[in-house]
C-alpha cells in the first residue's frame, strides 16, 4: 500500500481500498474456497497493517491534494 501511495499509483490504491472495504463476497466460500481464504487473509492483514481508514473517498481526496491529474472513481457509497 504505502509504494501505491509513494508511486501515485491512485486507480490502483482506490481499488483496493475497495476490496477491503467490501471484504470477500461470502458466496466465494462455496464456489472457490483457496480464493475466499486468501482473499480473507488478505483483507485481515490491510487492517492489521493499519491501513483501515484508507477509503476509496480518502484516495479520492488524496488525489484533490496532490493536484494529480488522473481521476479516481468513486462509488456512490463514498459520496
Amino acid at each position: 500500500m504505502s509504494s501505491l501511495v509513494k508511486e501515485r499509483r491512485w486507480e490502483l490504491l482506490a481499488e483496493v481500498a475497495r476490496l477491503a472495504s467490501e471484504d470477500a463476497p461470502t458466496d466465494l466460500a462455496v464456489t472457490d474456497p483457496a480464493l475466499f481464504k486468501s482473499w480473507r487473509e488478505a483483507v485481515t492483514r490491510y487492517h492489521l497493517r493499519g491501513w483501515t481508514r484508507m477509503t476509496p473517498e480518502r484516495v479520492r481526496r488524496l488525489v484533490e491534494r496532490s493536484g494529480a491529474p488522473a481521476a479516481v472513481p468513486v462509488s456512490e457509497e463514498d459520496r
